[in-house]
């Protein structure tokens, strides 16, 4: 069994449950920490100048944020709100939006922002954006992988990206607007688990790169990886083998530079759920528990707070907490909240311990793409977050929605 999906901070979480109303969300800083380490170590060891850059979008909450700078992490921006709170804290980074209108580059541009773009189109927006000293574009390599269909981010079926067969022609006219540096930037995956598939699509890039020089002129000085390293979400997945994914993509690099006659570009990577998600837990207590052609455990946590389960049907974890006696026996339910929608379903027919009224549920793995993608709907409101400091002090790091919240701007 993998333990890192099953390993949680049992007592600061039931040391919180007594504290505040659930449902919540609790994020480990000690986890955290050592996630960002483990990723930009293992990359500089072996690319010193390697630059990593968080993705905003995985978990944008302030403090969660400048923990992750002070780890030495730039900042991956996909909105004007991302790139805002970047700047409230100080920081900076790469901006990748997609369908990006003139404002937004802009905006992102005016706060220091390295411009990646999404489509040769965009170019024409420079003149209103302002012409920047340096430029990136997304690629589509043509391949991707995932851990579901939707997930593959790049393919024919890819809204994001420049097709690789017409990167040439939105370098030159980059070049012919005034731009002198230029970058390049690929996320071809998400939550991929495969060491090997990050060498094989930087090989590719590779082609990519000699084929823009050749055609332009255009040496790329810098290299965006982008995201895409995957976390175990069930406990008998495997954990991703970074050390062997840097080491493909040394060997990668040094064959394609001698290769194709190319200067080795500075190396960057934007992790956020290999960063943020098994350092979150949502926490919620059972309410109801209703016995009808099954048995469904209801809780006060609902898909507006987790939605992954409810939109792709992932799997997380789930571990009880007995208010009661600590050795129960085991059956088979379905852990559900409260939203008027049937894949409203965190775990369906899962093996778990009787639970009782009153007892503590936990969601692994939602430090990453949970809160961020949280939700309305029924009017529901999202609840708070707390971060597990260093010294065992349980801190608020955002209140919890009010029904107020949900009106604010109309004319009620």
């Amino acid at each position: 069994m993998n333990e890192s999906v099953t390993i949680f901070p049992r007592g600061a979480i039931v040391s919180a449950a007594a504290q505040f109303p659930t449902p919540f969300f609790l994020y480990d800083e000690e986890r955290l920490r050592e996630n960002c380490r483990a990723f930009r170590e293992t990359f500089q060891a072996v690319f010193p100048d390697f630059h990593p850059l968080y993705a905003v979008k995985a978990n944008a909450n302030p403090d969660v944020l400048r923990i992750v700078q002070s780890e030495g992490f730039g900042f991956d921006a996909s909105s004007s709100a991302e790139a805002w709170i970047v700047e409230k804290i100080g920081g900076t980074g790469m901006y990748t939006g997609n369908y990006t209108p003139a404002e937004e580059l802009a905006f992102a541009a005016s706060r220091g922002f390295v411009l990646n773009l999404d489509d040769a189109s965009m170019v024409d927006f420079l003149d209103e954006a302002g012409i920047p000293e340096t430029l990136s574009f997304r690629i589509n390599p043509g391949m991707g992988s995932g851990d579901r269909e939707s997930n593959v981010l790049a393919g024919p079926d890819a809204k994001f990206g420049v097709p690789f067969e017409w990167a040439s022609d939105a370098y030159r006219a980059a070049k012919d607007k005034g731009v002198r540096h230029f970058g390049i930037h690929m996320m071809t995956g998400s939550n991929c688990l495969d060491a090997a598939f990050f060498a094989q699509s930087v090989e590719k890039l590779f082609e990519i790169v000699a084929t823009i020089k050749r055609d332009t002129g255009i040496e790329i000085e810098f290299m965006n990886i982008g995201g895409g390293f995957g976390v175990p979400y069930r406990p008998d997945e495997p954990t991703l083998d970074l050390r062997a994914v840097v080491a493909g993509i040394r060997r990668v690099v040094d064959e394609q530079c001698a290769k194709l006659d190319l200067k080795e570009p500075v190396l960057y990577a934007e992790p956020g759920r290999f960063i943020a998600a098994d350092m979150g837990f949502l926490v919620g207590t059972v309410r109801v528990i209703k016995n009808g052609y099954k048995k469904f455990v209801g809780i006060d946590a609902a898909a507006n707070d987790m939605p992954r389960p409810s939109i792709y049907g992932a799997y997380h974890h789930v571990s009880v907490i007995k208010v009661g006696y600590e050795k129960p026996t085991f059956e088979t339910v379905s852990i559900v909240g409260g939203i008027c929608e049937n894949n409203d379903q965190f775990a369906k027919d899962r093996l778990l311990p009787a639970c009782e009224i009153g007892d503590l549920v936990v969601i692994h793995n939602s430090g990453g793409h949970a809160y961020s993608m949280g939700h309305s709907y029924n009017g529901r409101t999202r609840h708070a977050e707390y971060l597990l400091e260093l010294d065992g002090t349980i801190k608020k790091i955002r209140d919890a929605e009010r029904i107020e919240d949900l009106y604010r701007g109309t004319n009620l």
